[in-house]
């Protein structure tokens, strides 16, 4: 392998304030300031470097934000594509400027740490936004990396740093042998758990174990090991920091005709997970149900207690509850489609106006983009959704209110 210098000779970026202003939930990965030494890599034992592989209608410029909602041509959005198209991790929309995936992905329960794989990316918070790289390579104490907005604005480039010059490897799904969230093993038990109380997490799986930390409702963990021990089960995950942790679930039952939502004569108010559904129990040991609110969220739970997600219909009124069952409000994407939904929860049909900007969503709700009619008349709306004013799209002369004249 031939290492050969390459001088930069200057780090520029440009932010485009522009669609920041028009598009809801958008975050950006900018360039990262020149301060280390930088190499051109030729070749390398064991590389899968895979050259500028980013679709064009994203390096073009066609389509100013990625399916990820994040501005195309940035080291957010490539790191975003490679998981999706190489690795096979799809990445929550809207992750966050660059410095801010390591924090994130660490709350989230996947694995941080300062060992590099391939197929990790490669973080690092310096600069303004940070900065985050697809792991090429990794060869003795260097790795090669492939980016965006790098040395070049918006555009492609591949180097070799040293590994300890990154903040640290945030390791969604390695390549090669990499693991997936933090070492998750293939049994059946391994999972993602959505906590909707506040729980402890311990360093031995007992009731009598000092809590060490607690995840709160909302907040989620993926684990690879469901125990009993001490009366109770727990679920157990390896930590960011290499340790395994126990988080206690319920009491395991010894004994039969007691309350529906009771253990051990130890009775169950709130949340409780029974044959893999959620259901949440009053004081009175009877299930809860239509809507419930818990903490700052919303939820709601079936005529037989069961807690609902996904698409709700009920009075004429469409609502989305997530995989955790919290109710969403806002801006939402859903299998591809983006949605918004009021802050009652209901979901939004027909124009819509945010910020200064309109939006249309059809009769489903779906976000319109493109060239569509509305009562006869045409109108254009970017790929952000953000209706077209004042400008010509196609040939074709829009006026303020967004018309096709």
């Amino acid at each position: 392998m031939k290492v050969l210098p390459l001088k930069v000779t200057e780090t520029t970026f440009s932010f485009r304030k522009s669609v920041k202003k028009v598009v809801p939930f958008l975050v950006v990965g900018l360039m990262l300031a020149a301060g280390d030494s930088v190499y051109a890599y030729s070749g390398g034992n064991g590389s899968i470097a895979r050259g500028d592989d980013y679709p064009a209608y994203y390096k073009n410029g066609s389509q100013e934000i990625d399916k990820w909602r994040m501005y195309s041509r940035q080291c957010t959005s490539f790191a975003a594509f490679r998981l999706s198209n190489v690795n096979g991790f799809e990445i929550p929309a809207a992750y966050g400027n660059a410095n801010e995936w390591g924090y994130r992905a660490r709350r989230e329960g996947y694995r941080v740490d300062n060992t590099p794989t391939i197929g990790s990316i490669a973080w690092s918070t310096a600069g303004t936004y940070g900065h985050v790289a697809w792991v090429s390579n990794v060869v003795g104490d260097q790795i090669e990396i492939e980016e965006y907005n790098y040395g070049i604005r918006e555009s492609y480039n591949k180097r070799v740093v040293k590994a300890n010059t990154m903040t640290g490897f945030i390791h969604f799904k390695d390549l090669a042998g990499g693991s997936v969230g933090h070492s998750q093993s293939s049994a059946s038990t391994g999972g993602t758990h959505y906590f909707k109380t506040k729980s402890a997490i311990k360093n031995q799986p007992l009731a009598s174990a000092t809590a060490i930390d607690y995840y709160y409702p909302g907040e989620n963990v993926h684990y690879d090991q469901i125990l009993e021990k001490d009366g109770y089960k727990w679920l157990s995950y390896i930590s960011y920091s290499g340790n395994r942790r126990y988080i206690q679930l319920e009491e395991v039952a010894s004994s039969q005709n007691q309350p529906e939502g009771s253990s051990n004569n130890v009775l169950t108010v709130g949340w409780k997970k029974i044959n893999g559904s959620w259901y949440y129990f009053k004081s009175d040991g009877s299930k809860a149900t239509g809507w419930l609110k818990d903490a700052s969220s919303w939820y709601y739970l079936k005529s037989s207690g069961e807690m609902q997600t996904g698409w709700l219909k009920e009075n004429g009124l469409w609502y989305y509850l997530d995989s955790s069952g919290v109710m969403k409000t806002g801006w939402y994407q859903v299998s591809g489609e983006w949605y918004y939904l009021k802050s009652s929860g209901e979901m939004q049909t027909g124009w819509l106006k945010e910020n200064g900007v309109w939006y249309y969503l059809d009769g489903s709700g779906a976000m319109k983009t493109g060239w569509y009619q509305v009562s006869g008349k045409w109108y254009y709306s970017y790929s952000s959704g953000a209706l077209a004013i004042n400008t010509t799209v196609d040939g074709y002369r829009v006026n303020s209110d967004g018309e096709r004249v």
